[in-house]
């Protein structure tokens, strides 16, 4: 059987968890290819007007694979943290798809609500084996291994290495962090390739996944009143750690047009940045985001850096 899942949104926090789940239940997994004009032109084209970009660009990975699997692996993520929700978009995402794409083969869509106990992740885990096989010990195992993937994986993001980069950052420059949700930040067309900008200047960049989750919690901690959403507490610790870092020179914070978190999550971090005297620079992304006006302030904001540091030094 071949499943399908597309490298768009929770691919890029959950993919080697998945990939590795569906292998060892014997499955071919087929991931649609990086983010492509024509990708998100078709995304664009089926997708409501109401959704934010990335969303968009998801409804074109899905279309891509449509013709090419048994059934596309589309998780209902309700909520992937005690206590905290999910945006309401990847909530309804196989619903969406389902209404914008014809003739899409079945979604297995679990229903993952993890928000009075982690035991929620397993019901999803058994509901998603059992599309494949009635053997509990054989999808208990199989989950076994993907968590493994997973973990493995994000020991990799916080020893500092970047997604798709083998060898280690140079950092000649000094240090930016970079902030925002995942399919932001490693979706090199969706952000106009700015991380790849930076490592090119000679940078080092710094990510909301390359924090241990007690770095987070501890950031987060300052707020009177947690947040809601998990991703935003992510986001929203990320910044405020780094705005107290005197190692990171600058906080670059990717964000999506038409996120309704993202508009009280950025000036929240801002906020932080302005408090720590930390230099702060928020790029919006949709899908009139012009690759020359990216350019222009990214030049701008490293010109403000390196002369900030110059007058450190002198």
């Amino acid at each position: 059987m071949r499943v399908g899942i597309a490298r768009s949104l929770a691919y890029y926090d959950y993919y080697p968890l998945w990939e590795t789940f569906f292998q060892c239940l014997g499955c071919q997994v087929v991931t649609s290819p990086a983010t492509t004009p024509e990708i998100a032109k078709q995304g664009i084209a089926v997708a409501g007007d109401d959704v934010c970009y990335p969303v968009k660009v998801m409804h074109g990975h899905v279309a891509e694979l449509a013709n090419k699997v048994d059934m596309i692996f589309v998780p209902r993520l309700f909520s992937t943290a005690v206590g905290t929700c999910e945006c309401p978009k990847f909530i309804g995402l196989a619903d969406l798809l389902r209404h914008s794409i014809p003739n899409l083969p079945p979604l297995l869509s679990p229903y993952v609500n993890m928000y009075a106990s982690k035991r929620g992740l397993l019901k999803a885990v058994f509901v998603a084996g059992r599309a494949i096989t009635f053997n509990p010990g054989r999808i208990y195992g199989a989950f076994l291994a993907g968590r493994q993937a997973l973990l493995a994986s994000k020991r990799r993001l916080q020893s500092g290495q970047l997604p798709g980069l083998s060898r280690p950052q140079r950092g000649d420059k000094g240090t930016l962090a970079v902030i925002g949700h995942p399919y932001n930040l490693y979706d090199s067309y969706s952000n106009l390739r700015v991380v790849e900008r930076l490592l090119q200047q000679g940078y080092r960049v710094l990510t909301p996944q390359m924090l241990p989750r007690k770095t987070l919690e501890a950031a987060n901690a300052q707020l009177r009143k947690p947040l809601f959403w998990s991703a935003g507490r992510v986001v929203f610790g990320a910044g405020a750690h780094f705005a107290t870092r005197p190692d990171v020179m600058g906080i670059i914070h990717l964000a999506s047009f038409g996120c309704g978190l993202e508009s009280l999550i950025t000036d929240m971090v801002q906020r932080v940045a302005v408090k720590h005297g930390k230099p702060y620079l928020l790029l919006t992304m949709d899908e009139h985001t012009g690759e020359a006006g990216v350019e222009t302030r990214l030049e701008a904001f490293l010109d403000l850096i390196t002369w900030r540091e110059a007058t450190k030094c002198g």
